[in-house]
């Protein structure tokens, strides 16, 4: 798949190319309107066109960046309704316990290709590490539960999704997703279900 630096400078290449040989297509020659009477020209040159679509090229590769603001090391600080958010989700009394009870930690880190990053959730039960994540790709790795999840990031509104969906059927562990963004001086994690909405602050360690 041709890359947007690619496509603009091969564009760029051949207006240059047409403007010296004055082989500019009709339809992007200067053009005269009539407007309530009035006559007027309208240039849309390749130039503006080529401006546009590095604009657009621009805004889709950030899209698919992680927000620097995201990057670092978070520890559970405190949570809300968190218990009645996994009781809405049928998980048993122990397994709740555990959870509730558990200390975590979530660290995004960069990678050499900045449209990738590296997550970890390292728990005092368990440590989960994804490797060379893109956004909107899904892959299989593992889950706290220690059975395989396919996992999904994606950004929206300048809100990060974690979305997991086990791979096996039977288990206790069931399809999530993870919300995250920033409410005051925390790095907040939504996840609601049935309406029952749970709430986990992380604070950033410095």
């Amino acid at each position: 798949m041709a890359t947007c630096d690619g496509v603009v400078g091969s564009r760029l290449l051949q207006a240059i190319d047409m403007g010296r040989r004055g082989t500019m297509p009709t339809s992007e020659r200067p053009q005269t309107l009539e407007v309530g009477g009035a006559r007027s020209s309208r240039m849309w040159s390749p130039v503006l066109s080529l401006a546009l679509l590095a604009f657009v090229c621009h805004s889709a590769l950030a899209a698919q960046t992680l927000p620097d603001k995201f990057y670092g090391n978070f520890v559970l600080d405190h949570s809300e309704n968190f218990d009645e958010y996994l009781t809405a989700k049928g998980y048993s009394w122990l397994t709740r316990k555990i959870v509730t009870f558990a200390t975590f930690k979530k660290q995004f880190k960069k990678t050499s290709d900045p449209k990738k990053f590296d997550y970890a959730n390292l728990t005092s039960k368990k440590d989960v590490h994804y490797k060379d994540i893109s956004l909107e790709t899904p892959f299989v790795g593992e889950g706290l539960d220690g059975k395989q999840h396919e996992v999904t990031f994606s950004l929206k509104n300048g809100h990060l999704f974690e979305h997991h969906k086990p791979k096996e059927e039977g288990g206790e562990a069931k399809e999530e997703t993870y919300e995250y963004l920033f409410e005051g001086d925390f790095l907040l994690v939504r996840m609601t279900y049935n309406n029952v909405e749970g709430r986990r602050y992380y604070k950033r360690e410095n």
